[in-house]
């Protein structure tokens, strides 16, 4: 999910120095846009037509856009959390990409085991992740809520990336 990574990173950066364009992050367009991104992502998952990498990094950085333009007309322009939440998801995702992703062919049989049983688990179904990561994006009365989501977001996309690896 390199995008969103480089996203996050640019909206952080952006927040931090004040700069000129963020008033066009904040508009119905730029909402719009991060929307209609968000549901080509979504499609594109559902009927296979990307990879799940590809797919997932879309969802996320056009969720990280729909969250900025929606929930800035709800919080003042600093705010401490459009800067340090967008810090937070590229950090980690940097860590699981590095620390997990990039070393799964090297799981042994049991955690292979594990992974799969997870992935399985209803709990950890992409769509039931997915569903609660647009839900949050309405709620903006609980800030923590988006983050929280789009941590088990984050999760559920290094086990998705971790068993592709393993089963190429």
């Amino acid at each position: 999910m390199i995008g969103f990574i480089l996203c996050s990173v640019s909206l952080a950066a952006l927040v931090q120095n004040q700069n000129q364009f963020l008033p066009l992050l904040a508009t119905p367009v730029a909402l719009g846009v991060g929307l209609a991104l968000m549901a080509v992502s979504l499609l594109a998952g559902y009927f296979k037509k990307a990879p799940a990498v590809i797919w997932h990094d879309g969802f996320a950085t056009s969720g990280l856009l729909v969250w900025y333009a929606y929930w800035m007309q709800e919080f003042n322009y600093d705010a401490p959390m459009f800067f340090f939440f967008p810090l937070y998801f590229a950090l980690l995702t940097s860590i699981v990409t590095l620390t997990l992703i990039n070393k799964s062919e090297y799981f042994d049989l049991e955690s292979i085991r594990h992974l799969r049983h997870l992935e399985k688990n209803s709990y950890f179904n992409i769509g039931t992740i997915m569903v609660f990561v647009l839900i949050s994006l309405l709620i903006t009365r609980h800030y923590m809520l988006y983050p929280i989501a789009m941590t088990f977001f984050i999760i559920r996309h290094t086990m998705t990336a971790c068993l592709e690896i393993i089963d190429s």
